[in-house]
């Protein structure tokens, strides 16, 4: 693939914009295990766990009760394994080409592409808003569909304020599109 410009603007997170005439590919790291993200998600999958133990450990011991705390511990702690895996290792790509717009996920070479892509033709807006909390999003519309890139603590693959601005611009650049600040 023949890159005509490669962007990189220095950060915490290292973004990475990938652009030339015919396609435009965003790369979003994941947020790292100490961000709030994992720590929230695995503060509230431990809790219910320890809750749940000290219940049936306070019981007669009855052997009924083993199978599904069992069961629901091995859940919850395949659940944590997963949060600390996409936390620390994948990665979401945002794919623009002249016909479609598409998100897929990367961890360990394995991709999980999305199943419809929208078509570019029907891109109508770029829009750069505050939702809640003094949180940007970046919000792109194909038709009726949004895709939208955030600065929440709670994603797993949030951008920071200047990368927001940054993909914003370059975005509204390669589209020929005015940027709406809401």
């Amino acid at each position: 693939m023949n890159i005509s410009k490669f962007i990189k603007e220095p950060s915490q997170r290292k973004v990475m914009i990938l652009k030339n005439n015919d396609i435009v590919e965003i790369f979003i790291p994941s947020v790292g295990f100490f961000s709030r993200f994992t720590m929230l998600a695995l503060i509230f999958l431990i809790f219910p766990v320890c809750l749940i133990n000290f219940f049936t450990l306070s019981l007669k011991h009855d052997i009924r009760l083993f199978p599904p705390v069992f069961t629901f511990n091995l859940v919850i702690s395949l659940i944590a394994i997963g949060v600390v895996l996409l936390s620390e290792f994948a990665q979401k790509r945002f794919s623009i080409t002249r016909k479609k717009i598409s998100w897929s996920y990367e961890i360990f070479g394995l991709k999980l592409r999305e199943p419809f892509p929208a078509s570019v033709p029907g891109i109508v807006r770029i829009a750069k808003t505050r939702q809640y909390w003094n949180r940007w999003f970046l919000e792109i519309w194909a038709g009726r569909r949004l895709y939208e890139i955030s600065t929440s603590d709670f994603s797993p693959f949030a951008v920071t304020n200047s990368e927001i601005d940054l993909l914003a611009r370059e975005l509204s650049n390669w589209f020929e599109l005015t940027i709406l600040q809401e």
